[in-house]
């Protein structure tokens, strides 16, 4: 198997799809149902107001892309 060299936080930091900059994104977790159901958020909420930018940061229910 071939070694494979350690990447620092820095590098991660630069791969496309890298959650970079979630400081302005919501906090919790989106799911049916909501805070009913033991979600922060429920998944209207996250079609509506998370962007693009904070898909990569946000906790999603499977159940909410079905």
């Amino acid at each position: 198997m071939k070694n494979l060299k350690k990447m620092t936080r820095k590098h991660l930091g630069m791969i496309n799809g890298a959650a970079s900059n979630c400081k302005s994104c919501p906090r919790g977790g989106f799911g049916p149902g909501g805070s009913a159901a033991g979600y922060t958020y429920s998944c209207e909420d996250y079609y509506e107001l998370v962007t693009a930018s904070c898909s990569t940061c946000v906790l999603v229910s499977s159940a909410c892309f079905q």
